[in-house]
């Protein structure tokens, strides 16, 4: 683990740990197959921070990204296929640590008598966040055709024609226009991500002041980690912002 950042808060009476990590869709299926993923190496160096703060009995609490509400033996999601009944019946087994799933749900079924494993997230705000990222690949895809095929009139007409009908404007509305419209979409949809994955972080945050420890471990996506220090930083709790190779 790599330590690339820090709040400025000294001698505070909770320190968090913000574990950037590298994760795969929770829908891609890990169980059952024996694939090499590139994540492999990111998530497994996590676990192992993790693991080694159960034993040391340094750490207290776990807050997972991607999930709301307490991750114990009646947690039922399951991601990338694992479930807690099914990592529980794994976690004994070598190679454990190696399995691709949700790092803390991992902890809370080999640990979870020695941990308290707290999911930080807002289900309708990652759906939201969902949504844009979705229309900002539609409106992406839009602004590379129709300069892909500005020599092509035939194409052009096919894509401009479409992107038209969804921007509510008519047909014949001139390219450069067109264009003009399409990116505004593009900066308005990406605007609108970058405010659900702010709104996210707060609930994160009232996740860590709502309950009692000295050291708690965060695990979430990188793009959270900037706003996120700040936000706890300013909360008055301490914080270290780690990057696994």
């Amino acid at each position: 683990m790599t330590k690339v950042g820090s709040c400025a808060v000294k001698d505070a009476a909770k320190m968090v740990y913000i574990i950037k990590q590298w994760h795969l869709s929770p829908k891609t299926t890990t169980k059952g197959f024996k694939e090499k993923y590139p994540q492999e190496k990111n998530q497994t160096a996590i676990y192992h921070f993790l693991e080694e703060g159960v034993k040391r009995k340094d750490l207290q609490m776990v807050v997972s990204e991607g999930c709301e509400g307490e991750i114990n033996g009646d947690f039922k999601p399951a991601f990338n296929g694992w479930d807690y009944s099914a990592l529980k019946s794994q976690a004994q087994q070598k190679g454990y640590d190696k399995i691709i799933t949700l790092v803390p749900l991992k902890i809370e079924a080999k640990y979870g008598d020695k941990i308290s494993t707290l999911c930080g997230d807002n289900e309708e705000l990652i759906q939201e966040g969902n949504m844009r990222v979705s229309n900002l690949r539609g409106w992406m895809g839009f602004y590379v055709r129709l300069n892909e095929f500005k020599d092509n009139p035939e194409k052009l007409k096919l894509y401009s024609d479409s992107a038209a009908e969804l921007l509510k404007v008519p047909k014949d509305t001139p390219e450069e226009k067109l264009m003009g419209q399409v990116k505004d979409k593009i900066k308005t949809e990406l605007e609108s991500f970058r405010k659900s994955l702010l709104a996210r972080n707060d609930s994160f945050v009232k996740v860590l002041q709502g309950h009692e420890f000295t050291k708690a471990a965060i695990v979430i996506g990188g793009l959270h980690a900037d706003d996120l220090k700040e936000k706890i930083e300013k909360a008055g709790m301490g914080c270290e912002v780690l990057e696994p190779p």
